[in-house]
């Protein structure tokens, strides 16, 4: 079992299929120092793990894994537009490259998209935040 490779493989498939206009610069990571200051969006990563379920009682068989990444996408509230569209823009590109079954590999590790649902959205200091929840399912070798 890997989550180490099965989050890798989501923010590697995160990275690959950006929102126009961001860069990994525009993205906070998590454990990792960012700074939003200035910015017009921005994404934030998180990687949770939810549940390990064995597929066998062997030392050979393997652990079926599920779990959610979320994708929380930030524009400052009444920003330079105004309005959500910017947001709603990524959120629409971010779904897209995280639809239902989308294969995201990393190393020998195989993850797969089972879902991916967009909440109503929230303020958070001053920045307005939806959150994209892409679940997925992975099976590993013990």
């Amino acid at each position: 079992m890997s989550y180490l490779n099965s989050k890798q493989a989501c923010i590697t498939h995160l990275i690959n299929n950006l929102p126009s206009g961001l860069t990994t610069a525009d993205v906070a990571f998590e454990n990792k120092t960012f700074d939003p200051s200035n910015k017009d969006l921005w994404l934030a990563a998180y990687f949770i793990p939810v549940s390990t379920e064995a597929m066998g009682q062997s030392a050979a068989s393997g652990d079926e894994q599920r779990g959610i990444f979320q994708v929380s996408v930030f524009i400052p509230i009444g920003g330079k537009h105004g309005d959500d569209n910017a947001q709603l823009s990524a959120i629409d590109q971010l779904i897209s490259a995280f639809k239902y079954n989308t294969q995201m590999v990393y190393t020998t590790q195989t993850v797969q998209v089972l879902s991916s649902t967009v909440n109503t959205g929230s303020e958070s200091e001053s920045w307005y935040q939806r959150d994209i929840s892409i679940n997925y399912l992975t099976f590993s070798n013990r």
